[in-house]
């Protein structure tokens, strides 16, 4: 009898341990923590090939990462010795957050490249492994998120900054470089049971993405004019667009020729029979050498509106050259260059390059004294990754230079649309604002790429756009400007 006794204990004591102890050994098990991860409706990290994938230097990593993600990534990073980017398309997090360090330090000392693909979403600790590429960007519409972390009996923020309790996630950051403010950031970004999404000014703050401010900005801008919000942009109801356009300008300096940047006209529409107002916006930089003698630096702002109750958002066309206008225009404000520069956000150019035409009828310096217009209409948006530039076979002097900068960039640089007995080609030199100029008979340099399936479409948005080619169509603008006005070339003619 006192051995059952005893026995009866024994297995208390056993089926008591187990459900005391049982969950903790579950939860610190690889296998573990897959069960209860598919329990929740989620899975474990994994990484993989893509089916049909020809090159291996590229690998995808989805789900959450767990005890046996440093593992994964070694025997990943051994078999691949050719591996350079790691694409994370779905990480929501860790919850192992001291093998997440350690497989993400693995990816730091290997040197590879983290990558958020289009509509990736990575929060997190995943968000501080995507920290350990050496080389860090995303698609435009992809997510990072971040939040505090809490223990069993505490939060983050409950511990003074000099406690241990920091140290962790304050040596990674510095081993990784990444700002340690921007550790305290996501303390105070959202609690631990919630996600706060960074914005474009969060990341260029924390130095998140390897790529410079200017790109961030650049679709930053073009995003927020391509939004409903704008309304399509259209000619006599885009005020909005105009307070962003003049406040831009007013932030970063540039002078005004009047009381302020901007130019009302009216016009008269031949297609429509009817009058219209539109405002140009437009501020100068004073150049260092040649104060007398002008570039003007043109895109036009407006597209068409709101048609039928639908909402034409013109993201290519042109908010991308719009907001190359605006991040120019602060380039240069910070980089003084040698000529004058105008910089004008053209109005009505949809309706009949009515803003550019009232510009060089009625400019706000004498004519003559303008020596060249570059302007950008449709620079975001090109499967071929090929950019046009238009106004060479006239104004030949500028080629060289262009050709020369285009030879450091991998796009497609073309040329052409600009001779008038070329019959395989459509003739551009009247299709945009530079059309105005050239019938002054001003040089004129257009870039510009040809018609997609949404050019003109309600479809013309910013989920559209191909942002790694509009950054290097917008570094072939910038290098291109800066090195005709530091080396203003001669007409031959």
């Amino acid at each position: 009898m006192k051995k059952i006794v005893i026995i009866l204990i024994v297995i208390i004591l056993a089926v008591f341990g187990a459900i005391m102890f049982f969950p903790s050994l579950l939860f610190s098990s690889a296998i573990g923590q897959k069960i209860m991860l598919t329990l929740e409706g989620d899975q474990v990290a994994k990484f993989y090939f893509k089916e049909n994938q020809k090159s291996k230097d590229t690998i995808y990593m989805t789900g959450v990462i767990y005890s046996n993600t440093l593992k994964d990534i070694k025997e990943v990073l051994s078999a691949n010795p050719s591996l350079t980017t790691i694409v994370m398309e779905e990480v929501p997090g860790s919850i192992d957050d001291d093998i997440n360090l350690l497989a993400s330090l693995e990816i730091k000392k290997q040197g590879i490249n983290t990558y958020i693909p289009k509509h990736g979403m990575v929060a997190s600790g995943g968000t501080d492994m995507f920290l350990a590429g050496t080389k860090r960007n995303a698609h435009h519409s992809a997510k990072l998120g971040v939040h505090s972390w809490a223990g069993e009996d505490a939060v983050a923020l409950d511990f003074p900054r000099d406690h241990e309790e920091h140290d962790k996630y304050l040596n990674y950051y510095k081993e990784i470089n990444i700002p340690e403010e921007f550790y305290w950031y996501t303390l105070e970004a959202a609690p631990a049971n919630d996600i706060h999404w960074m914005t474009a000014e969060e990341i260029n703050t924390y130095q998140v993405f390897t790529s410079s401010q200017k790109n961030i900005e650049l679709l930053d801008i073009q995003k927020k004019l391509a939004s409903d919000d704008f309304k399509g942009r259209g000619t006599g109801a885009n005020n909005e667009t105009q307070e962003l356009i003049k406040t831009y300008f007013s932030d970063i300096g540039l002078h005004k020729f009047r009381e302020n940047y901007s130019t009302p006209f009216v016009f008269n529409n031949e297609r429509t029979k009817k009058e219209g107002r539109g405002t140009n916006i437009m501020g100068y930089i004073p150049g260092k050498v040649h104060k007398n003698k002008y570039i003007v630096i043109g895109a036009h702002y407006d597209h068409l509106g709101i048609i039928n109750n639908e909402i034409y958002n013109g993201a290519d066309d042109n908010a991308s050259g719009t907001a190359a206008l605006l991040c120019l225009a602060k380039y240069y404000a910070k980089n003084q260059p040698d000529y004058s520069i105008i910089f004008v956000a053209f109005d009505a150019e949809e309706q009949g390059l009515f803003g550019s035409k009232h510009f060089v009828n009625n400019p706000p310096i004498p004519i003559e004294e303008i020596k060249l217009n570059i302007n950008f209409d449709m620079i975001s948006r090109n499967d071929k990754n090929e950019i046009y530039v238009v106004g060479t076979f006239p104004y030949p002097q500028f080629k060289p230079i262009i050709e020369k900068i285009a030879a450091t960039s991998d796009l497609k640089v073309s040329y052409g649309h600009d001779d008038p007995e070329d019959s395989t080609k459509d003739y551009w030199m009247y299709s945009s604002d530079n059309g105005s100029f050239f019938e002054k008979g001003i040089p004129n340099i257009t870039f510009s790429e040809e018609d997609h399936a949404d050019y003109h479409k309600a479809t013309d948005d910013f989920e559209n756009i191909n942002p790694e080619f509009y950054i290097k169509v917008y570094d072939l603008i910038q290098k291109s400007i800066t090195k005709i006005d530091q080396n203003f070339p001669v007409s031959s003619k």
